[in-house]
Formats: C-alpha cells, sequence, structure tokens
C-alpha cells in the first residue's frame, strides 16, 4: 500500500468516526428536548388559585402537648385498611377490630368508598409519593371511572380485587356499612367524587403537572361544569317521603303512612337534583381561574349552595337543590337532618370566604355547650334528634377552626377528636381515630383519618 492510499484510508476512517460521533450526539439533543418537553421541569405552569390554610403557633402547640400523632396516622391507616387486608390500592371503607376473645373476630368492609380513594390521592401528593400517586390516579381511572365520565360512588373490593392471595378475610356486618350501598346493586354517579378527584388532579398538575395534564383537567373541568342535575340517593324508612315546603311550625314532619308498606324497613329514596355537599366549591373556583369561561356558572353554584341554609334556628344546609329556588331539606319520616352533608358544606363555603356567620356561630355553640356532635338534628328544635356521636364531624370542624384561626374552637375540637384516638401501644389502632361500635367492639374508618392527615399537615 503506497503512503499516499494508507493517508487517504485514515482521513475516511476519520470521517466516518466524526460522521457516527454526530449522529449520536443529534440523538442525545433530540432525546433530551423531547424529555425536557414532556417534563415539568422548564414548562411554566398556569395558577390555578390553590387555597392553603395553615395551624396557628398555638394550633401546633396543642397538638404537641397531647398525645396526638399525626406522623404516623397515615401509615397506620394504610396499614390496617390497604395493607393487611390486601387490597392495594384500594383503602377499605372501615375495619372492626377482634374481641378480645377468638370468638369475636374482626369485620371488614366489603366496599371501596371512592370519595376515601380520591381523598387517599391527595394525601400521596401532599406527602410527595409521586409512584404511589400515579398508581392510583390509573386505578381510579380504569376502575372507578363509568362509561359516563363521572366517578362511580363506590366499588365492592371483590370487583376491584378479587384474588387477595393468602390474606386472611374476615366477615362484613351489615350494619356497619353504608346503607345505600346495600340497597344498590349498581353503584351510582358520585358529583362528590368527581368534582373532588378534579380539585386533587390539579394539586397533581401544581405539583408534577405539564401540559398534558392541563388538558385533561381542562376537559373534566367542561364536564362538571356542564352537570345541571344528578339523580341523589338516600336510604330512609318506609313512611318516608321528601317534603320540599318552606321549614315552619305548621309543616307535617310525618306524612300520611302507606299502608301496604312495612314501616320497619329502609327503602332507598332517590330524587333530582344537585346535593349541595356534592358540588366541591374549592375545585369549581380553582377551574374558574384557570379558565374564566366558568366564572359566572362558579357564581351561580356558590348562590346555590348559600341559599340553601335551612333557617336561623337550625343554620344547617339542604340536602338538595331540585331547581327553580326550592330545596329539599331532608328525606325521612322524622324531620331531621343529617349533620355531615352539611359540615362538607360549610367548610367548602368557608374555604372560599362565603361562610354564613350563624351556621358557623352554630358549630361553635354545639361545640362549646356539649363538646359533642351528632349524626343528626331536628329540623325545627335544632336539637340533637340522635344519640349517635359523628366522629367523622370532627376533622372537618378543626378545618372550619384553621381557616377562622379559631384557636378556642380547635382546642375544644382537638379534644373531642382525643376521646376517640388510640393511644395503647399493643392496640392495633394505634395512633389511629376509632369509633365506638355496638357489643364493646372498637373499629378505624378510612375517611376521619384521611381528613386528619390532610388537615392537619
Amino acid at each position: 500500500m503506497s503512503f499516499l492510499t494508507a493517508v487517504k484510508k485514515h482521513k475516511n476512517q476519520k470521517i466516518w468516526i466524526i460522521a457516527a460521533v454526530a449522529v449520536v450526539a443529534v440523538a442525545l439533543i433530540v432525546t433530551a428536548v423531547i424529555l425536557i418537553r414532556n417534563s415539568s421541569l422548564f414548562y411554566k405552569k398556569k395558577d390555578t388559585g390553590a387555597i392553603v390554610f395553615k395551624m396557628t403557633e398555638a394550633m401546633s402547640d396543642t397538638l404537641k402537648e397531647g398525645e396526638f400523632q399525626k406522623g404516623y396516622m397515615f401509615t397506620r391507616t394504610e396499614k390496617n385498611l390497604m395493607e393487611d387486608r390486601g387490597t392495594s390500592p384500594w383503602l377499605l371503607s372501615w375495619y372492626v377490630l377482634p374481641g378480645t376473645t377468638r370468638s369475636v373476630p374482626a369485620l371488614e368492609s366489603s366496599y371501596v368508598d371512592t370519595y376515601n380513594q380520591v381523598l387517599l390521592l391527595d394525601s400521596y401528593i401532599l406527602e410527595g409519593k409521586k409512584s404511589k400517586a400515579d398508581k392510583l390516579i390509573k386505578a381510579i381511572d380504569s376502575q372507578l371511572t363509568r362509561d359516563d365520565g363521572y366517578l362511580a360512588e363506590f366499588a365492592r373490593i371483590s370487583d376491584l380485587v378479587p384474588d387477595r392471595g393468602d390474606v386472611t378475610i374476615f366477615d362484613g356486618c351489615d350494619r356497619n356499612e353504608e346503607p345505600t350501598y346495600l340497597l344498590m346493586e349498581d353503584a351510582p354517579a358520585s358529583l362528590a367524587a368527581t368534582s373532588l378527584y378534579l380539585r386533587v388532579l390539579m394539586d397533581y398538575y401544581d405539583k408534577w403537572g405539564d401540559a398534558a395534564l392541563l388538558t385533561r383537567i381542562e376537559e373534566m373541568a367542561e364536564f362538571v361544569f356542564a352537570t345541571d342535575t344528578m339523580t341523589g340517593y338516600k336510604a330512609a324508612d318506609q313512611l318516608a317521603k321528601p317534603t320540599p315546603i318552606p321549614v315552619s311550625e305548621d309543616m307535617p314532619i310525618t306524612p300520611e303512612p302507606d299502608p301496604e308498606e312495612d314501616p320497619g324497613k329502609e327503602k332507598l329514596i332517590s330524587l333530582d337534583g344537585l346535593e349541595l355537599s356534592s358540588m366541591d366549591l374549592e375545585a369549581l373556583y380553582r377551574a374558574s381561574v384557570l379558565f374564566p369561561e366558568y366564572e359566572e356558572k362558579y357564581q351561580e353554584w356558590v348562590k346555590i349552595v348559600k341559599e340553601g341554609k335551612i333557617s336561623e334556628t337550625l343554620p344547617l344546609y339542604a340536602w338538595m337543590y331540585t331547581g327553580n329556588g326550592e330545596y329539599m331539606y331532608y328525606a325521612g319520616s322524622a324531620g331531621t337532618v343529617d349533620l355531615l352533608p352539611s359540615l362538607y358544606t360549610m367548610v367548602q363555603l368557608a374555604r372560599l370566604g362565603e361562610l354564613d356567620n350563624d351556621s358557623y356561630a352554630w358549630v361553635q355553640q354545639q361545640m362549646i355547650n356539649s363538646e359533642f356532635l351528632y349524626t343528626a338534628y331536628d329540623l325545627l328544635s335544632g336539637t340533637p334528634a340522635s344519640s349517635v356521636e359523628a366522629v367523622e364531624a370532627y376533622p372537618l370542624v378543626m378545618e372550619l377552626a384553621i381557616i377562622k384561626g379559631d384557636e378556642n374552637l380547635f382546642r375544644i375540637t382537638h379534644a373531642a377528636i382525643m376521646r376517640q384516638y388510640a393511644t395503647l401501644s399493643t392496640s392495633q389502632a394505634l395512633y389511629m381515630v376509632f369509633r365506638n361500635m355496638e357489643e364493646g367492639r372498637y373499629a378505624v374508618y378510612a375517611r376521619e383519618n384521611l381528613l386528619l392527615e390532610i388537615y392537619l399537615r
């Protein structure tokens, strides 16, 4: 081989090497650009109008001075209602602890409440657990979302997780289940879970979101704002007939009974309208910040909710808005109002600065005077119409206190929660809020523990 031929061959090799390096470099640059474009690293997020309330220093001191261990509540909730039940990624609605003897075994819910799963998702986001959040979003989208786009109100765990492996499955107990679940074969749509999901997806967007998620949020907002009416369901006795007339001393509390029906048996009442507690007003507000075309509709819904206050004597809120300025205050033959839906409504209004002063004062008065809240109140007198303590109510009242900066109400409500808080080191419910059940049993429910995890961060 001549000297000139060798030099020429060497130059060709260098050219090929340079070309190969250039191709690889271009490929790496293109890949990096795609990754950056699809990530949230350099994506300028839009403002979702997130609303944040923090505990005062005195409130934090109240927690520190007691036995409350908020850092462990979340992990204990996952353990008792998911991990030990073999139901990942789902939380069961409740779990009744075993008795002191083998003849009194544990009980567990047969159902998954969709609203609880969305609260769990929000907890993952607040805790920065992105992989768990992503997994749960996929599960909600594939297994709890109906064909019409709404989230289902509930699902049977046997349908979601048909094979739970070697996990011990305990018997369920109908008396602990949500009555509507037992009376329905197919789960209805849940505006409450769907609108909460919209808000939680905005929380995800604020933390990790990108343009693709914003597009999904926009599509979901359009879907939720288009909701004009939904069918609401309540379990009530056979004498129950919804009574949408104004509250007064002359109103008939007990409708005429139907002699063909058994008054001792529950039935399912359904009504078309908008349940006030199902409209997540904060989600609607934040969606209207992102997409101003919904501002008018948002204001209309706030007005509907605010005008649903029952009376000065009982400044709780109606069950449902049925249209044309009319509200359904209760569904039942006894003329009683469920407390919890009203408290959810109050928290939504308070977060937007729209809560009626009378409603907040009523809550303060109940807690200051008795330090107890009950599941139902008489429509006319406003006195307790139930002997069952509404444990789920206390986290909601604590949130009201945080929003208002009311340190006295926070302290009183904290004391009420501590009555139902497990501190015994050998207890399976350690560091969880529990409920007293019949026959001296104790149960832990997902709802109040998730709410406290979110509110007391």
